[in-house]
């Protein structure tokens, strides 16, 4: 019997952001969750990590973190990020 490992290959972006005149250093890791669904583990000028991913209902990927720690994001900065990471990573 020949068995196959299930290799999960991640791949790690860094790019550079201006929002509002404020320098931002964005780090995003993707991975695939268990439903096969493509997410982003996302740091923003060193902060903890926040998790993005595609949003059916407003058609784009964004922050879909459930916790408090998200809504610290201005809603500009996630847009920012998603459209980076729908360019960068998802194309």
């Amino acid at each position: 019997m020949n068995a196959r490992k299930n290799a999960t290959r991640t791949r790690t972006e860094e790019f550079e952001l201006v929002v509002d005149d404020t320098p931002l250093f964005v780090k995003a890791t993707a991975f695939q969750t268990y439903t096969m669904e493509t997410q982003y583990r996302v740091s923003v000028n060193g902060s903890p990590v926040y998790i993005f991913g595609w949003h059916p209902a407003l058609k784009r990927i964004t922050a879909i973190d459930r916790g408090s720690a998200v809504s610290n994001i201005p809603p500009r900065v996630v847009e920012a990020i998603g459209d980076q990471l729908h360019h960068r990573m998802a194309a």
